[in-house]
């Protein structure tokens, strides 16, 4: 399995979202990632564990689902460096939830290719 299917423990969409972050590729790179609804934009916190010190590792929201991404970013996030990030991603929470999508991390920006970690998100109403 590529993400694991993780429901938030959002109730509304008022409320914060949680992902759970899947490790790919054998990177044993897991976490998680919570979305904050701060009005017409969204607070976006990713913590992982096991990255690598000092490596900016790109993330993404990408649309579909985790074993089956689009390869074009829907929306960039802050790189991962030291495990954590914080975006203030420019669209409402909703409007993120409307449509299947996906957190995605890259193992580098030399080495996008490679996936280390990925959570769908998935709203629970």
């Amino acid at each position: 399995m590529l993400g694991g299917l993780f429901s938030s423990t959002a109730l509304a969409l008022d409320d914060a979202v949680t992902v759970r972050l899947e490790a790919q590729n054998n990177s044993g790179q897991t976490g998680t990632a919570t979305l904050l609804p701060q009005g017409n934009t969204t607070k976006l916190v990713i913590e992982l564990s096991n990255a690598p010190a000092g490596v900016a590792q790109p993330a993404h929201i990408h649309m579909g689902s985790c074993d089956k991404l689009d390869k074009a970013p829907k929306w960039p996030l802050e790189a991962v460096k030291n495990g954590r990030s914080v975006t203030i991603v420019p669209v409402s929470i909703e409007t993120i939830l409307k449509d299947r999508t996906a957190i995605n991390i890259h193992k580098s920006a030399t080495e996008v290719q490679v996936y280390v970690s990925c959570g769908n998100i998935i709203a629970v109403m």
